[in-house]
């Protein structure tokens, strides 16, 4: 029979181990309560990682824990009263703090809880093994279900029945694919991953934030791709996302960033992953249209969306036989953080369908990541002002032609025209009166 008694010890560090943490833990004990980290601080800490996150447990009810650390001058924020969370802040460390509960109701996406004081009742509704490990101030470990053993041999495993876990909340199934990126070694755990299968048609009524936001904690894993390549293959990703299947191209870009660039500005990118993942049948203005509505579906920021659909067209018009004249006109046009993603994902697009570059090909990809990091934006030599200062045309459409034709001029003689030769080549190009409802790029 499963039990809550101690298993074994570790040795607090980092947060664990700073005088503010111990403050908390002594308001909270001075109050009759008993509190223990839970989760992934206590995971971190067996795998000697960096301490992220605070979680921690206690028995006290939330408004009893609330006024416990009111009473010894600890900030306290209401962050979630209905599910017995609050946060404490001692200078620059934030705690979450959650009240021992048990699940009344669930639909799959939200839960009704109640309090107790039974540890192990609390511990049995949480998702996976070693996310139930438990770990008092003083390093002693509490772990009910084994999660040591699975996170020791990278096993990422349901508690309990995986059908039942998964039931209570679907995005349980997005879960078990991200902490696998981070923590598994293959293969996946079976029952775990057919539990999935079956319940992947509950993740449509997950929230499109939700599905989100742990979509980009598992992109931010140092190697994602073999993990969506398993979420494809067991019928997950099709269902709510069936767009993000481009693996192969996702697998080089993953490369490029961790491996083979290995440069801090360009770093893991969970938003140029899923441009490397998305598929669209469409190109030109289609491709960004589509694009930009799937990355809406996903509710991201206007910025966001506008980078995912340039990404995710902008790369077709890159090849690394371009000259530097042509690699500074893109410059010029995309920036360069659009152009170097560009390159990156047609990089990530030519080695995803040749096994093998040619000779000197790689160089040339990383030939105009160079320009990218050194681009300093050039500005046209001439504006408005001088064309109205000069008397070339009169305000209105015709200006905004004559300026665009000095901009096609310069970009073709590699941005070298100055001021004077730009206004000389406007006083020799007015467009013509009656070309203002058909501009100069629709001409012959």
């Amino acid at each position: 029979m499963t039990k809550f008694e101690p298993t074994g010890h570790l040795a607090p560090y980092g947060v664990m181990a700073a005088a503010e943490t111990a403050q908390l833990f002594s308001a909270l004990r001075q109050q009759g309560g008993t509190a223990r980290y839970v989760g992934g601080i206590v995971r971190d800490a067996l795998l000697a990682r960096d301490l992220g996150d605070v979680d921690i447990a206690c028995d006290l009810k939330p408004d009893i824990c609330m006024a416990a650390l009111e009473k010894a001058g600890i900030r306290v924020i209401p962050t979630g009263l209905q599910h017995g969370t609050v946060t404490a802040v001692i200078n620059d460390y934030s705690y979450e703090i959650t009240t021992l509960r048990v699940d009344v109701t669930t639909d799959g996406r939200h839960a009704e809880v109640a309090f107790t004081d039974n540890w192990l009742l609390d511990a049995k509704r949480r998702d996976f093994t070693f996310n139930a490990l438990y770990c008092d101030p003083n390093g002693t470990i509490y772990d009910p279900f084994d999660g040591e053993a699975d996170l020791r041999i990278g096993k990422v495993r349901f508690i309990g029945v995986a059908e039942d876990r998964i039931a209570e909340d679907y995005l349980r199934i997005l879960r078990f694919f991200r902490f696998f990126a981070y923590f598994g070694r293959p293969p996946l755990d079976a029952i775990g991953a057919e539990a999935c299968r079956k319940g992947a048609i509950g993740l449509r009524d997950i929230s499109s934030e939700r599905i989100r936001d742990e979509m980009f904690k598992l992109l931010r894993a140092k190697n994602p791709a073999a993990t969506i390549g398993d979420m494809v293959g067991f019928s997950v990703l099709p269902v709510i996302l069936p767009e993000l299947s481009n693996i192969p191209r996702l697998r080089i870009v993953e490369w490029l960033e961790t491996t083979a660039l290995a440069d801090p500005a360009i770093g893991i990118d969970p938003l140029r992953r899923m441009a490397a993942l998305f598929t669209s049948p469409e190109t030109g203005d289609k491709a960004i249209a589509h694009a930009a509505r799937f990355a809406r579906s996903l509710r991201l920021s206007n910025d966001e969306v506008e980078r995912f659909s340039l990404m995710s067209a902008s790369f077709r018009l890159i090849d690394n036989v371009m000259d530097d004249k042509r690699i500074r006109r893109h410059l010029y046009h995309l920036g360069a953080e659009a152009f170097r993603d560009a390159v990156i994902m047609a990089w990530g697009e030519r080695a995803a369908l040749s096994a093998r570059p040619i000779p000197g090909e790689n160089a040339r990809w990383q030939h105009m990541l160079a320009q990218a990091h050194a681009w300093q934006a050039p500005q046209l030599p001439v504006k408005g002002r001088d064309i109205l200062a000069a008397k070339l045309v009169p305000p209105g459409p015709l200006m905004g032609q004559l300026l665009r034709l000095a901009e096609e001029y310069w970009l073709e003689h590699d941005m070298t025209p100055d001021h004077a030769a730009l206004m000389a080549y406007m006083a020799d190009h007015i467009p013509d009166q009656d070309t203002k409802n058909n501009p100069p790029e629709e001409r012959e």
